[in-house]
């Protein structure tokens, strides 16, 4: 199953955890949107960044960042959207 996280507060450690657990038997990437964009993460499933919440608090990561139309494609793509 492609299951995709979308995490939106940096402290939503939960929300990690879990998709480090799924990411064992499934295909699981993380979008990090608002807040959550300063999340550090490893590479341990794609990770994906909001461009205009990155360049809205003028910080750099090493995610791809993906607009709102990207977003709306990597919803569609994944069986499972999971909003936190």
């Amino acid at each position: 199953m492609k299951i995709l996280h979308i995490i939106r507060n940096v402290d939503e450690k939960t929300a990690i955890e879990l998709a480090k657990f799924q990411s064992k038997s499934n295909d699981v990437a993380v979008l990090l949107i608002q807040d959550g964009v300063y999340i550090k993460l490893d590479k341990s499933f794609n990770t994906y960044a909001c461009l205009k919440d990155v360049e809205a608090r003028n910080i750099s990561v090493d995610y791809e960042l993906v607009d709102y139309s990207e977003i709306v494609k990597l919803i569609f793509e994944y069986d499972k959207a999971i909003v936190w």
